[in-house]
């Protein structure tokens, strides 16, 4: 039976100098969730559900924000914009919750954008 060679520290030093192999599919996810390109995305489902609930006329003038704590920012226009979105809030939501139920808004918060 062949015996082994011993290694020797600077062998062990090499090892730790190597860098660490991952798998692209985990770095491609930290990469998008570092940039942010996974919420763009999400804000344009969003976008378009308010377009096809609104109408093309509406929803050319307004622009999906933030969501925290289950609160969904809308920035409209104009105030006309902002009161016709106000009153057709309750559709709104339930279409956003029934097409994209993981996104789990629970209410939105209109607002004209500055």
């Amino acid at each position: 039976m062949k015996r082994r060679p011993a290694r020797t520290q600077s062998a062990k030093d090499q090892d730790a100098e190597k860098p660490r192999v991952r798998r692209i599919g985990s770095i491609v996810g930290q990469l998008i969730s570092r940039r942010g390109y996974a919420q763009v995305s999400a804000n344009e489902a969003i976008h378009q559900l308010i377009v096809v609930e609104v109408g093309a006329d509406l929803g050319a003038g307004l622009q999906v924000g933030n969501l925290r704590q289950g609160v969904l920012q809308v920035y409209a226009s104009d105030s006309v914009t902002l009161q016709e979105l106000n009153f057709r809030k309750r559709g709104i939501l339930k279409r956003i919750q029934r097409e994209i139920p993981d996104n789990k808004i629970k209410d939105l918060r209109f607002r004209i954008q500055t």
